[in-house]
């Protein structure tokens, strides 16, 4: 599949965004090994035949998916992703765009406060439910990594609550730029499809950000690389990590320094931004 950009303020494309169970039929295409037929789209998603189709060929006319005949040998239209990964567009300069991203902003937080409205009361919910986090997205955890996300997410806030209070302290304030971070966990009890993954960048950081796509640590690292890369961007130690692979402090030690040079990061912080594209 070739790799594209889309125009986030594209109405065809704007049409698909809005209408979540569309994008999570956009999701599972995109991880398919192979083209969909209608029927297997609409199993995959919980979703009726006639609901499944229409957000086809809402994706169609997006050219999120591409539409793939019937022939002698495969008697019924199957449908494949356009891309490996959606990547949208946008320009402050360009009012469409400004009111596209806020838009498409204002849908995420609505869809999160559904999920987590849904969730409260249930059992369990007083593990996982929210410290002032806000954004959505869905994954398959085990109880025990759940946790430790969770705690990832708390250390996060609070480094940033602090990064906020010394910006406001400082006599470089005016100087100091806004920014909209979100963080959220949530125990689902029904069975839902995966919400759609979808990078949105500024034109000015685009070439930037794409790079740093195109360059997760998934596709950077060794298998053994991208586990000691992961455990040293959850906070644990080196000697820790060394006790819990099994391996000797110096070599933890020496594929940590591989694991910097090739993510091209010079701490921790920066390690574990690097690691929130896999």
């Amino acid at each position: 599949m070739p790799e594209k950009t889309l125009k986030l303020s594209d109405p065809a494309v704007m049409r698909a965004l809005r209408e979540i169970p569309t994008m999570q039929r956009w999701e599972i295409l995109r991880r398919a090994q192979r083209a969909m037929t209608v029927a297997e789209v609409a199993s995959a998603s919980g979703a009726s035949i006639e609901s499944s189709l229409r957000s086809l060929d809402t994706l169609v006319i997006a050219t999120l998916a591409e539409a793939q005949p019937a022939t002698g040998r495969r008697r019924q239209i199957t449908y494949r992703a356009a891309m490996p990964r959606l990547v949208l567009s946008w320009s402050r300069r360009d009012p469409a765009d400004i009111a596209a991203a806020r838009e498409l902003a204002d849908l995420m937080q609505e869809y999160s406060r559904k999920v987590q409205d849904d969730a409260t009361g249930r059992p369990g919910y007083e593990q996982f439910g929210p410290d002032n986090y806000t954004g959505c997205n869905t994954a398959v955890l085990l109880d025990e990594d759940a946790l430790r996300v969770r705690d990832s997410f708390r250390a996060a806030y609070a480094m940033l609550a602090e990064a906020d209070q010394r910006a406001r302290e400082s006599p470089k304030l005016a100087h100091a730029k806004p920014y909209h971070v979100s963080f959220n966990l949530l125990r689902l009890w029904a069975r839902e499809p995966q919400m759609a993954e979808y990078f949105v960048i500024e034109e000015t950081r685009h070439e930037h950000e794409r790079r740093l796509i195109e360059g997760g640590a998934s596709r950077t690292l060794s298998r053994r690389e991208l586990e000691i890369a992961r455990l040293l961007a959850s906070g644990l130690s080196r000697p820790k990590i060394a006790a819990k692979l099994g391996l000797a402090q110096s070599t933890v030690a020496s594929i940590s320094k591989m694991v910097y040079r090739k993510l091209g990061v010079n701490s921790r912080a920066q390690l574990a931004e690097r690691m929130r594209i896999v």
